[in-house]
């Protein structure tokens, strides 16, 4: 019997042994595990802070064929699927882009957009782009991004430093982009003034990025009507496919104080008091003269929905409306690159290639500003001096392309 019972407490006291070097073990493992967070975590933040938000590597990429600029594709794509028949392609400095969040809401469709980005402005772009799809979903599921580096100002990493990840949503955008942009260094603030922007470089790759068969191609603060996406994409899909046609969509200023027009009325309304009028018809009335305003106005009262107006009868040269077209429109030639010519270039070609121009009523474009005459500053006096001679050749070149017998 008092074996029976030494022999249980033996039994027992083995069993105790054993939960304790069990237990033992345990704490040994949770110690070495806060260990490892612990390691984890400030790991974690060195890779956060080296991390790229955007699908990006350097090093690979697209050339021009001057080794000027490198293109990249796709860098943050959009959450939904490319759907209708028309996508707008736009293009920025990374100082504009605050101007995306109207055009999203305004246009309610698919967006390729083209940044033309320079050294550090890279790291403070991707915060912004990160902000910008965490507070507004229209950015999110609807606006796809593309890259252009300059070979000169090419960035020496493609990290992101999540600056924004705890700014408020109620934050004004543009407050947001300023605040980032003013801790750029100096020396490539002063890049930026006089720095020879490729905006056909960015028109091209935001067009070719777009999946839809007819595309809008814009400058970022050229404002689409309300719901442009979904009015043209019922406009387009009722008729025939005609591949020669492009169809114009006038464009307006409108003064900061004005309430953003909802629609063409609202758009005449303001043009009555003075506060919206015809898109640089202070300073290059030639841009859009050929449009006639008068004609869409009349037509956009006269008959509701998307229509055509009217024909533009004559081209005028220096014509460079927005409009949508199929994607079989003659490319922007990318030797024009920063002030003058960039885009009337190619709309003389569309042209000598006899495209028709049929402008559209009840659907229209604006810019928030009021454009006036000013002196022209020097690096641009230069840039437009060397783009209306490579002009005077371009016309000549077009002229052997298409037979023509004489050019403007």
């Amino acid at each position: 019997m008092l074996l029976l019972k030494s022999f249980g407490i033996k039994r027992y006291s083995t069993f105790i042994h054993h939960i304790l070097f069990v237990l033992l073990l345990y704490n040994i493992y949770l110690s070495l595990t806060l260990l490892k967070a612990s390691s984890l975590s400030k790991d974690c933040g060195n890779e956060k802070s080296n991390t790229s938000y955007f699908h990006l590597t350097l090093s690979n990429g697209r050339w021009d064929s001057r080794r000027m600029v490198k293109t990249f594709d796709n860098v943050i794509i959009a959450e939904q699927k490319p759907s209708g028949m028309v996508c707008l392609a736009t293009q920025c400095s990374v100082d504009r882009l605050h101007s995306i969040v109207e055009l999203a809401n305004n246009w309610n469709g698919s967006i390729s957009t083209a940044i033309y980005v320079a050294g550090e402005e890279l790291y403070y772009l991707q915060d912004y782009v990160r902000f910008l799809r965490r507070c507004y979903r229209s950015i999110r599921q609807t606006v796809t991004f593309h890259l252009a580096l300059p070979a000169n100002q090419f960035p020496q990493s493609a990290q992101s430093g999540f600056t924004t990840d705890q700014l408020p949503c109620h934050q004004n955008p543009v407050t947001v982009l300023s605040n980032l942009m003013k801790l750029l260094p100096e020396t490539l603030k002063r890049w930026r003034i006089r720095m020879p922007y490729p905006q056909n470089h960015l028109r091209n790759l935001a067009r070719l990025n777009c999946q839809t068969h007819y595309t809008l191609v814009t400058d970022i603060d050229i404002i689409p009507s309300i719901d442009s996406a979904i009015l043209l994409n019922t406009f387009l899909s009722e008729r025939p496919k005609c591949l020669k046609c492009v169809y114009v969509l006038p464009t307006y200023e409108v003064h900061k104080s004005a309430i953003p027009p909802k629609n063409v009325t609202e758009l005449i309304k303001l043009k009555s008091t003075g506060l919206a009028r015809y898109f640089h018809m202070e300073v290059f009335k030639l841009n859009q003269m050929p449009t006639n305003f008068l004609m869409f106005e009349k037509s956009s009262k006269k008959y509701s929905g998307i229509h055509i107006s009217h024909k533009v009868s004559k081209y005028q040269l220096y014509y460079e409306p927005f409009y949508v077209s199929l994607n079989n429109v003659p490319s922007y030639d990318e030797r024009f690159i920063g002030y003058g010519y960039t885009r009337n270039s190619q709309v003389y070609e569309m042209f000598a290639a006899k495209y028709q121009f049929e402008v559209l009523a009840n659907i229209f474009t604006f810019q928030h500003n009021f454009a006036s005459q000013k002196k022209k500053s020097n690096y641009r006096e230069i840039q437009y001096a060397e783009n209306l001679a490579l002009f005077t050749k371009f016309k000549k070149e077009i002229a052997a392309r298409y037979l023509l017998s004489h050019y403007l």
